[in-house]
């Protein structure tokens, strides 16, 4: 399997700063990875939550519906996004591709997360950490918030490794290797 590389550049190349239809644009002027798809999915998954609560649907159901439906609406816009690409000769992926090698360039070549102050993310990973362990020490055990408690564990983990992998790579840069 071939590797794609920050300072090759690719067979379909798309300027990231370019505004193209179908994309979000972020803060600082770059075509983002999230799709107005997405944003449109998340979107009617909140609404349809919220329709739903004021029928008092119960919670389990709710969520479930509103995931199930945001999902739908994301996955069948997407796919219509894609097909007008590809009809009209784009790449569909050339989007994300080029902001990943934009994301590279501006980390050194790195394709991961690099914090500005990686102990600021440690730290906010501990919170993480803290928050997923203290409601089950202090309330009562069920199954759902068990599963809460997994996931925000699980994002703290994630975030700590991230802070931690920024403190070695500024170890190397200061080292000079």
């Amino acid at each position: 399997m071939e590797t794609e590389r920050a300072d090759e550049p690719a067979v379909d190349e798309h300027d990231p700063y370019e505004r193209r239809r179908g994309f979000v644009t972020g803060v600082d002027g770059r075509t983002d990875r999230v799709t107005t798809a997405m944003v449109a999915g998340i979107v009617v998954g909140f609404a349809v939550t919220v329709v739903l609560g004021f029928l008092q649907v119960p919670q389990w159901i709710a969520f479930a519906a509103a995931a199930v439906v945001g999902g739908a609406v994301w996955l069948i816009l997407r796919g219509r996004r894609r097909r007008a690409d590809v009809r009209a000769g784009r790449s569909p992926d050339a989007v994300r591709s080029a902001r990943d090698r934009a994301i590279a360039e501006a980390n050194g070549g790195r394709r991961f997360f690099v914090a500005q102050n990686p102990v600021v993310v440690i730290v906010m990973g501990a919170i993480f950490i803290g928050v997923a362990v203290v409601p089950l020490l202090l309330g009562d055990v069920s199954v759902p918030r068990i599963l809460i408690s997994v996931l925000v564990a699980a994002s703290g983990v994630v975030v700590i490794v991230q802070g931690i992998g920024t403190l070695r790579v500024r170890r190397r840069e200061r080292s000079g290797g």
